[in-house]
């Protein structure tokens, strides 16, 4: 870390789902630029050996618990954070949809009536949680950055993705309406998509049809991905797109979409 510029020096950041892959990327890339990162997660284990690499690194962070699916636990949690550091600049809002326990693919035909409720709650309210119970703080601070991470199946159709990415969409939106609103107390509201990320676990449907096993479906929809992406995509190069905005190469945007899918989709 001690080659890193340190713009985000003095920043509190707050990152969701920052116990593994992608959120802990994202962890590592904002403490790496001189942040305080919380990271928060369900997996106190998981999370402290975040932490111990960010310090081995010459960052510093601390591990906040917090299940991103209960709105109360974040609210707890976030107003835990500014009591005790004063202040919040930056959410990173990830995790949850790519939870070990979070629906995978499937098609809506084989979805049942709990299902849709499980996939906007893990696609669109974790985030819309986190928003809500940072906002008052950020509001009261004088401004803020908020970066939410989604699938890029909230921007291009795909079969098997239909919740999925009608939650991603929506959250998607909100975002940008809050970009709007939040605006007038200098609060940047943008989001990042993704597709295929190379070095994280991906989460596939893992139902096979009729007469295919399990494991040659999701090896063969990998593939398929890898086969129409043009470059490779990782965990970290996602955490590169939100620190973008997190930082002052971000001062002059909100409302937007950033697409880290190697060339996937153009849309």
């Amino acid at each position: 870390m001690g080659n890193q510029t340190q713009e985000l020096a003095g920043k509190v950041a707050i990152v969701t789902g920052a116990t593994a892959f992608i959120g802990a990327a994202i962890a590592k890339r904002l403490a790496s630029l001189g942040a305080f990162v919380v990271v928060n997660g369900r997996n106190q284990e998981a999370g402290d050996n975040i932490v111990s690499e960010i310090q081995a690194a010459g960052g510093e962070a601390c591990f906040e618990k917090a299940d991103l699916l209960k709105a109360e636990d974040i609210q707890a949690m976030v107003d835990r954070v500014a009591e005790r550091m004063g202040h919040i600049d930056i959410l990173a809002a990830s995790g949850a949809g790519a939870s070990t326990d979070s629906p995978a693919f499937a098609l809506f035909k084989d979805m049942g009536i709990e299902d849709l409720d499980r996939y906007i709650r893990a696609h669109w309210l974790t985030r819309a949680y986190a928003i809500r119970a940072v906002y008052p703080h950020m509001q009261k601070a004088g401004g803020g950055r908020i970066i939410a991470v989604g699938t890029d199946a909230g921007r291009v159709a795909t079969v098997g993705e239909s919740l999925i990415g009608g939650s991603t969409a929506g959250m998607m939106q909100m975002c940008r309406a809050l970009a709007r609103e939040f605006g007038r107390d200098k609060i940047h509201v943008n989001s990042v998509a993704m597709s295929f990320i190379s070095d994280a676990v991906p989460r596939w449907g893992m139902s096979a049809s009729e007469g295919m096993d399990p494991s040659e479906k999701h090896k063969g929809m990998i593939d398929h991905l890898r086969k129409r992406m043009m470059f490779d995509v990782h965990c970290d190069d996602i955490a590169k797109a939100v620190a973008f905005f997190a930082g002052p190469g971000g001062d002059a945007v909100t409302g937007q979409t950033l697409s880290i899918n190697g060339g996937l989709s153009t849309f």
